[in-house]
C-alpha cells in the first residue's frame, strides 16, 4: 500500500491558491496584460485550476491530466485565434478527434471484450471493459479482492450479492467517461468511496447496511475517476 503525505499535498494546494489569489488581485487592479487576463480568468482558467488541484492532491493523476488537457486545448484555441488568426476550434479538431477516438475504440471493442471474457472465469479480481456497450455480470467469489472496470460511452451492472470480500483492504478501480456502473453488493460489506467525479456522481443507494462486527477487517475501497457519467451502489 502506497503512503501519501497529506501535509505536502496541503502545502502544494495552499501555494497554488496563494499564487492564483495574487494573480486575481493583480487582475482586479488591471496590472496584468489584457491577453493573459482574458485567457486565464474565465471558465477555461477555472477548469485549469481544478485540473492542477487534482494533479497535486490525488494519488491518481489521470483526472488532473484530463482536466489540464481540456483547459490547455481551449486556451490554445483562443490564443492562436486572437494572436495569429489561426482557427483550430471545435469544428476543426475537437469533434473530428472525438470521432477518430470513438472509431478506434469500436475497432478495439472485440479485443477488450475478449479479454474481459477470459477474466470472468475467475472472480477474485474483476476486469471489465465496456466501450459503447455493456451488459450484466454476475460475480460469484468467496474471496473477492477487487479489480478494474471501465465504461466509455457504455455501462454495465455487476451483481456481487453472492460474493464475500477477502481479508484486508481490497481495491476496485473505476473509470467512466460518458458511461457508468451499477454495483449490487451484500448488505454487510464495508465500502469506502474515493472517486473523483466531474459532471457526474457515484452514489451509495443501499437500502440497508449491516453494522460491521468487531474484528472484521474486510473492506472494499472503490476509487477512480468519473467524467460526464455516474453510477450507484445498491442492494436488495
Amino acid at each position: 500500500m502506497r503512503n501519501y503525505n497529506t501535509g505536502d499535498r496541503s502545502s502544494r494546494i495552499g501555494l497554488l491558491f496563494l499564487i492564483f489569489g495574487v494573480l486575481f488581485l493583480l487582475n482586479n487592479f488591471h496590472l496584468l496584460p489584457l491577453s493573459l487576463s482574458y485567457l486565464v480568468f474565465n471558465w477555461r482558467g477555472f477548469i485549469l485550476l481544478i485540473g492542477i488541484v487534482l494533479l497535486v492532491s490525488k494519488p491518481n493523476k489521470l483526472p488532473g491530466i484530463v482536466m489540464i488537457s481540456i483547459a490547455v486545448y481551449f486556451i490554445s484555441v483562443e490564443y492562436l485565434w486572437h494572436e495569429f488568426g489561426i482557427n483550430i476550434g471545435l469544428r476543426r479538431i475537437f469533434w473530428p478527434a472525438l470521432l477518430i477516438g470513438s472509431g478506434y475504440l469500436l475497432l478495439k471493442k472485440k479485443e477488450l471484450e475478449g479479454k474481459r471474457r477470459n477474466v470472468e472465469s475467475s472472480f477474485e479480481f474483476l476486469n471489465g471493459s465496456n466501450v459503447m456497450g455493456g451488459g450484466e455480470v454476475k460475480v460469484q467469489s468467496q474471496n473477492f479482492r477487487g479489480g478494474k472496470v471501465s465504461a466509455i460511452f457504455g455501462g454495465a451492472s455487476y451483481d456481487m450479492s453472492g460474493s464475500q470480500l477477502a481479508e484486508g483492504r481490497n481495491t476496485l478501480d473505476v473509470l467512466a467517461i460518458f458511461g457508468g456502473f451499477t454495483f449490487i453488493v451484500p448488505s454487510d460489506w464495508d465500502i469506502q468511496l474515493e472517486v473523483t467525479t466531474l459532471f457526474g456522481e457515484l452514489s451509495d443507494k443501499r437500502k440497508y447496511i449491516k453494522p460491521t462486527t468487531s474484528g472484521n477487517n474486510k473492506k472494499l475501497r472503490i476509487k477512480g475517476f468519473i467524467l460526464f457519467g455516474g453510477g450507484e451502489i445498491k442492494n436488495y
